[in-house]
């Protein structure tokens, strides 16, 4: 009973401090509500924000599960973070200027001005919206598990996972992003302190010399865990797939619209550039994370669910007091990531779709009560994919970066080439969705034992295809060339 007060006191106290300095003397409208309103996300508010967004139950739950699950594939996540902000020192100080310069804070504001074209806008945020839903089904997914094991099995997963929806649903009306910077400062104390407090005393508990005799059991046990393809090799998890899945999943990174949002909030580029500099410290969490993995792997070798790892070996090692730290920690992390992707979600589809496309007169607080509805319709849709999916939270999170990167060729090419057009991104977007959808329909890599990432087999397509469209195309106007492309 201990653990479940304390995980939900946790929850429950971060939750209501962070929505009463979020809102204190601020009036909620769009630009507050998506962005803090562009003000006060310096470079340590930006730091947690990004922290917050970047170390998800993805990082807790979901790479552990993969340690304990397959081993050395899950090493790829080791370069999400470090190779991701090698791109963004570059990027992510252009989105800010253009953002400034422009007034806008989506990207399909940035498409509809850098193309002309309203339906283009559409497309990029659909493509974007249906890349978040399975993330945050991710977040819920990691949710519904943790509320789950804090109650011993007490509660059933649809209960739980309704649950973790109204959790979210309830943060994210309220404070919005700056509640979720706010809420990310907690979370970010609690995770550090859990990590090291169980990397400082795992080791006795389970009869080990020192933390680090971990590895070397688990290479006597497992000796695949520690080379590709892992300890699963039917699945094919080559050095192929290992680098393409790098590749894709770090174009990927900066095209999830809740990033481009939160680039958008920062105070200057300076803020961002720092940001970018300090941010890759995070990967450090990760080695605790996979220790973990190991560990649990072996204390406890036949978990059905590979995704609750880490939880399980909690609950084995640790008192009831220490498990309900830790379940409120993950549910922090679950919590407000979800909120921030419910969030984008929410302001992408009311100021791209419902304002450019349905209700083009309608008011600022029309506006914000549509995008407060979609939000709700999102977090439906990831309850019903969370209820229906028996998938790990890493396999579910490909999925999301596989749709997401489809973004990418666009994007990037309309930062840095003249020529590229409206039509080319459009054409180009379609073919890498359907490079996508195609395998994965008819599961054909399996029959040829393909082990390059078809997400990345498909992105190469999108490149290609963008680029000769556009060559045969007339390209847009200098003005709304100079919106990417510097003059």
């Amino acid at each position: 009973m201990s653990s479940v007060v304390i995980a939900f006191a946790l929850l429950v106290l971060t939750t209501l401090l962070s929505v009463c300095f979020a809102v204190r003397g601020r009036k909620i409208d769009m630009r507050e509500w998506a962005i803090g309103g562009r003000r006060g996300f310096g470079t340590v508010l930006l730091w947690f924000l990004s922290a917050g967004e970047i170390f998800t139950t993805f990082a807790f739950l979901g790479a552990s599960g993969w340690a304990y699950q397959y081993g050395a594939p899950g090493f790829y996540i080791f370069a999400n973070v470090t190779l991701g902000y090698t791109l963004g020192y570059w990027l992510l100080p252009r989105i800010w200027e253009i953002s400034k310069r422009h007034d806008i804070y989506t990207q399909g504001d940035f498409f509809q001005l850098r193309f002309e074209s309203t339906w283009l806008s559409g497309l990029i945020t659909a493509i974007g919206i249906l890349a978040l839903i399975p993330y945050a089904q991710l977040q819920l997914t990691g949710i519904s598990l943790i509320i789950q094991i804090v109650l011993r099995g007490a509660v059933s997963k649809p209960l739980a996972v309704t649950f973790a929806g109204a959790i979210v649903l309830a943060f994210i009306f309220t404070a919005g992003l700056r509640g979720t910077a706010l809420a990310s400062i907690v979370k970010d104390f609690f995770m550090v302190g859990v990590l090291i407090a169980v990397a400082c005393t795992l080791a006795s508990l389970m009869g080990l010399r020192n933390i680090l005799e971990v590895f070397s059991r688990v290479s006597a046990a497992h000796p695949l865990y520690s080379r590709l393809p892992g300890l699963q090799p039917a699945r094919h998890f080559t050095s192929l797939w290992f680098m393409s899945v790098i590749l894709m999943t770090n174009v990927g990174f900066w095209m999830w619209p809740h990033q481009f949002q939160t680039t958008c909030a920062a105070t200057s580029k300076d803020a961002i550039r720092k940001n970018a500099i300090f941010q890759p410290l995070y990967a450090l969490a990760y080695f605790f994370v996979f220790l973990l993995g190991f560990a649990a792997l072996l204390a406890i070798p036949n978990l059905k669910d590979s995704n609750t790892a880490l939880l399980n070996l909690i609950a084995h090692a640790y008192p009831a007091w220490f498990l309900g730290i830790v379940g409120g920690t993950g549910l922090l992390i679950g919590v407000i990531p979800c909120s921030a992707l419910l969030l984008t979600l929410g302001t992408v589809f009311a100021k791209n779709i419902y304002r450019k496309l349905i209700a083009p007169a309608a008011s600022d607080q029309a506006v914000l009560r549509a995008g407060r509805v979609a939000a709700v319709i999102g977090a439906v849709a990831s309850v019903w994919l969370t209820l229906r999916s028996n998938s790990t939270i890493v396999a579910i999170l490909l999925v999301a970066y596989s749709a997401i990167s489809q973004i990418g060729p666009g994007f990037i090419l309309a930062l840095t080439w003249r020529r590229v057009t409206g039509w080319g991104v459009l054409f180009g977007s379609l073919v890498g969705l359907l490079g996508i959808m195609l395998p994965a329909m008819t599961r054909w890599e399996d029959s040829i034992s393909f082990s390059m990432d078809h997400g990345f087999v498909a992105l190469l397509l999108n490149f290609a295809v963008t680029v000769l469209v556009s060559l045969a195309t007339t390209q847009p106007s200098e003005r709304a060339i100079q919106v990417g492309v510097a003059s």
